[in-house]
């Protein structure tokens, strides 16, 4: 699932905060208070951000559709298997973790995840210094972010030293995380576009 942001934001005035106005921001505040909103706040919150409508309607899309399998389960009819990871391109500053972490809420808010909390991390939260050690660090990441979202910064750098990087290492843990906690983890893989776009190629896994 790919949402692109903005090369840079549109500020709705001088004052304007790049992504939400002060009055935004003490909802989202509210917001969070509530250990349980409903998804209709939590899209709401989303939408009081300034600019990033391809990203709000690709979330919406999401709403949808988690909204519609749960109807279909509790008919009892087919369902897909809801399989949420996601990439996010975009340049920094662009909202790419402010909607993440909207995002673990009104999963948490949809009882699609246990907690919804946002894990952030990046290549030296994940990548150790010798064998094993990697393996060791990512885990424990991924532990931390068990029923919620783990949002990796700049997930290419985890590829740029080759295939002799411990990065290898951490990305082979990640895909089998992927796999084996997709009922209860989410992982965001976040980075500039053409970056990001070089290490999907280069991780056919991912």
């Amino acid at each position: 699932m790919y949402f692109r942001f903005p090369s840079r934001l549109v500020r709705g005035s001088p004052q304007a905060q790049p992504l939400r106005t002060n009055q935004n921001r003490k909802k989202q505040q509210a917001a969070n208070d509530d250990n349980r909103s409903k998804p209709e706040s939590v899209l709401k919150e989303l939408n009081g951000l300034i600019g990033l409508s391809e990203v709000k309607s690709l979330v919406s899309e999401v709403s949808a559709y988690v909204q519609i399998q749960r109807r279909r389960e509790k008919a009892l009819l087919h369902t897909e298997h809801l399989v949420l990871h996601m990439i996010f391109k975009g340049n920094p500053g662009t909202g790419k973790t402010t909607v993440a972490r909207i995002m673990g809420k009104l999963l948490y808010s949809m009882e699609v995840l246990s907690q919804g909390q946002l894990i952030e991390v990046e290549r030296a939260d994940l990548v150790g210094e010798y064998i094993g050690h990697t393996a060791h660090k990512t885990r424990e990441q991924i532990k931390k972010a068990m029923g919620g979202i783990l949002f990796i910064d700049e997930a290419y750098s985890l590829a740029r030293g080759g295939t002799k990087d411990f990065g290898k290492e951490s990305i082979d843990v990640l895909v089998k995380a992927m796999e084996d906690h997709k009922d209860n983890l989410i992982l965001i893989l976040a980075g500039y576009k053409r970056e990001m776009e070089w290490f999907l190629r280069s991780n056919p896994g991912l």
